[in-house]
């Protein structure tokens, strides 16, 4: 999981809005420990997708990830937050995000949530059309300026 969190860092490095989603949402330097964290905790959920073996290969390799949380709003409604979904470039358009997608949120409906936020950058058409495809609309735009 570090890896592909690492490869997810890498491919976004450049794009608009990275770097104040990784320094502000981003994982700590400790990657590893921040996963096992999630693990461990009832309130979040970390899946790994697959896609079959390769000729010649005896075991899948791991080609994305997806991570979630449950939050409590006030009155106590919980709603999931997908924090981080990432799909290997040559592993898209296989179905791997969408079964991590499906997953992440019927975690989110098991746990009684009543709606799933996630995250897209701007300007990334891609990521956007992906959420939209899995019925998620906008509810939100937030808007930054630089000073100094």
């Amino acid at each position: 999981m570090a890896e592909l969190y690492g490869a997810a860092c890498e491919e976004l490095a450049g794009a608009r809005g990275s770097r104040l989603l990784f320094g502000i949402g981003g994982r700590p330097a400790a990657v590893e420990a921040s996963f096992a964290g999630e693990l461990s905790d009832p309130l979040h959920q970390v899946v790994l997708g697959f896609v079959g073996p390769p000729e010649g290969r005896v075991a899948a390799s791991p080609a994305g990830y997806g991570t979630c949380c449950a939050k409590a709003m006030e009155g106590g409604e919980l709603i999931g937050s997908i924090e981080e979904i990432y799909v290997k470039p040559d592993a898209r358009r296989l179905g791997v995000g969408r079964a991590i997608a499906l997953s992440l949120l019927e975690w989110c409906r098991a746990r009684g949530c009543t709606g799933v936020d996630a995250k897209a950058l701007p300007g990334s058409r891609a990521m956007k059309s992906f959420f939209e495809g899995e019925g998620f609309t906008a509810r939100l735009l937030i808007m930054h300026r630089t000073l100094g």
